[in-house]
């Protein structure tokens, strides 16, 4: 197994081959991480009594290529929600179909911004946290930066939440039977049929009391199917969502 390992007072890497310098291969540490690494001189066989592998200096892996930026849109509605919503909560969220936006914070890289990550945590062996998968960064301008992990069709959803941002929530709310912003399911049957609650129509600044009601002939559907949804969602993003 690839290691790392001290040699003359400095970091090298234990390889079991002896024809490996210049190649990327996978190394290991202590805490069970694993690091891709780039070889470069071979400085011989380990030393100290017996043969276990070969040492190698570590080289320097140029930066990988950022992905272009992709342009979202006009982020004055999602701003809008997010400055209303500040007033009420310490750090309000969004969760929609794959991903989750927050506010960057006052002592972030680009406070301000829209941070766009997945949904679920997930432990950071390296860092020996959970935390959720990085998938890019909206500027202010509207341009968004995605990171290596973000899917490939995130920034055709920014563009379509940025362009419509009580749409988008209430259509997340309509297909998983929970509320985007809360992550609570949806039990009555306004709140059904709007998309989200009236508790966070009012923080975000949404439209709810105004919203029709649902028609007499379709309420048996909507309460079924509010009933169904609620008991999924429950199940597959309250408790997860914000653990």
């Amino acid at each position: 197994m690839n290691a790392f390992t001290k040699h003359n007072d400095a970091w090298v890497i234990k390889a079991d081959r002896a024809d490996l310098a210049g190649q990327d291969i996978i190394v290991t540490t202590r805490a069970g991480a694993q690091k891709n690494v780039t070889l470069a001189q071979y400085l011989g066989p380990t030393q100290g009594g017996r043969f276990d592998g070969h040492l190698y200096a570590i080289g320097e892996r140029a930066p990988a290529a950022a992905a272009p930026t992709q342009a979202v849109g006009d982020l004055s509605p999602i701003m809008a929600l997010f400055d209303r919503a500040r007033a009420h909560l310490k750090y309000p969220a969004i969760v929609l179909d794959g991903f989750r936006v927050s506010i960057a914070g006052a002592r972030a890289a680009n406070p301000g911004s829209l941070n766009v990550t997945g949904i679920e945590k997930h432990f950071n062996a390296q860092r020996g946290r959970d935390e959720r998968t990085w998938f890019g960064r909206v500027s202010l301008d509207g341009s968004f930066a995605p990171s290596r992990a973000a899917p490939a069709d995130l920034a055709d959803k920014l563009r379509a939440f940025a362009a419509d941002p009580a749409g988008v929530a209430a259509a997340f709310g309509h297909l998983h039977g929970a509320c985007c912003f809360c992550m609570r399911a949806l039990s009555d049957d306004r709140s059904t049929a709007v998309g989200y609650g009236p508790i966070c129509a009012d923080h975000f600044g949404l439209p709810w009391g105004e919203a029709a009601p649902v028609a007499e002939r379709d309420l048996g559907n909507a309460r079924g199917t509010a009933q169904s949804r609620a008991r999924r969602a429950n199940r597959e993003f309250a408790a997860r969502t914000y653990a």
